[in-house]
């Protein structure tokens, strides 16, 4: 699977609620950082919601003190873990509701 191929998806909570479209992956280097070819990256996670402008500038509601211009961007973005997703269907992901609830987020 390419990180392309996530994109767009629409992303559900395992508990039937709807929480947007996957508008960007979220990227982390932990890996070994022997040159850019030999750079290890994993999905960190996913920028969801109806708009993520505000999440893939890095807001993401209660992770960040932030001006009032930029709480308004992140109001409906979202950033779903990578260790929530329990299915990635043909057009859609789901999404462990429970284990979002766990981390502070909501469904």
């Amino acid at each position: 699977m390419r990180l392309s191929d996530l994109l767009g998806r629409r992303v559900v909570g395992s508990d039937g609620a709807e929480l947007g479209h996957v508008h960007d992956v979220l990227l982390v280097q932990d890996g070994p950082t022997a040159g850019v070819a030999g750079a290890q990256f994993r999905v960190h996670g996913l920028a969801v919601g109806r708009r993520a402008v505000g999440t893939r500038l890095g807001v993401v509601e209660g992770h960040v003190e932030r001006p009032r211009w930029l709480r308004i961007l992140g109001r409906r973005g979202r950033l779903v873990p990578w260790q929530t997703i329990t299915e990635i269907g043909p057009d859609q992901i789901t999404v462990d509701a429970d284990a979002l609830l766990a981390l502070g987020e909501s469904s």
